[in-house]
């Protein structure tokens, strides 16, 4: 039981980073450091973990279910109201900031429900093995997605509570699979794995990267890719 409830934890750090967001004043400002750290932390995401993974399961076919997560996020994109950057006037630059930062928060919810499901089985394993690297790595999921809480609070929709409960509740949902099923054996998960690499790229490249140039010049955004740094550092470090 105490490993189910690890994975629950890891789950509500999400809903820390959206308490944040909801009391926080200048939530503009905000906005900005949260896609500064969310970027860093999706790369780290990518270099330190996903990929490692998938080198280490050593199947040259996994690279097509990356271009699968990368389909399924492109056609979401039909689908998600999307606003570019077109810089007319402020106020019109402003509202679509908005918008846009709207549609990466939808983009990465969707993401992170399937990761953080595949890290809730991982978590449980673990936990179930040694309670102290269960602890440590319940921290380190956690730290991940404090900045994205922030991040995904910004999305606005009426189905908005229901997708965050899915959110939140994914790990835990993971942690289930693991207790009555086992682990995912290797060739299924690293499908999984690949998949949400996939959409992670199609995220950072597609989506954060290009709000971060946009904003570049303002201190909020540097704030934003320092904290992300600090999170990583203190992740490897526990």
């Amino acid at each position: 039981m105490i490993s189910l409830f690890l994975t629950l934890i890891s789950g509500l750090f999400f809903l820390v980073g959206i308490t944040l967001y909801k009391i926080a004043k200048n939530k503009e400002k905000l906005n900005l450091i949260s896609i500064g750290s969310g970027g860093v932390i999706l790369l780290g995401l990518m270099v330190t973990d996903l990929i490692p993974e998938l080198w280490e399961i050593g199947r040259w076919w996994l690279i097509l279910f990356i271009f699968l997560g990368l389909s399924i996020l492109m056609l979401l994109d039909l689908f998600i109201p999307h606003h570019e950057h077109h810089h007319k006037e402020k106020k019109d630059d402003i509202k679509e900031h908005h918008g846009h930062i709207i549609h990466i928060g939808l983009m990465t919810l969707m993401a992170l429900l399937l990761h953080n499901f595949v890290e809730g089985i991982a978590l449980y394993n673990i936990s179930e093995n040694s309670l102290k690297a269960g602890v440590l790595m319940t921290l380190g999921i956690g730290l991940h997605n404090l900045p994205f809480g922030l991040q995904i609070a910004s999305y606005d929709k009426n189905n908005k509570n229901i997708l965050i409960l899915l959110l939140v509740l994914s790990g835990l949902a993971g942690g289930i699979l693991a207790r009555f099923f086992g682990e995912l054996n290797e060739l299924l998960l690293g499908a999984v794995i690949a998949i949400t690499l996939g959409m992670i790229i199609h995220i950072f490249f597609f989506e954060l990267l290009k709000e971060v140039i946009n904003n570049r010049k303002k201190k909020e955004t540097k704030y934003g890719i320092i904290i992300g740094i600090i999170i990583l550092i203190l992740i490897s470090l526990i």
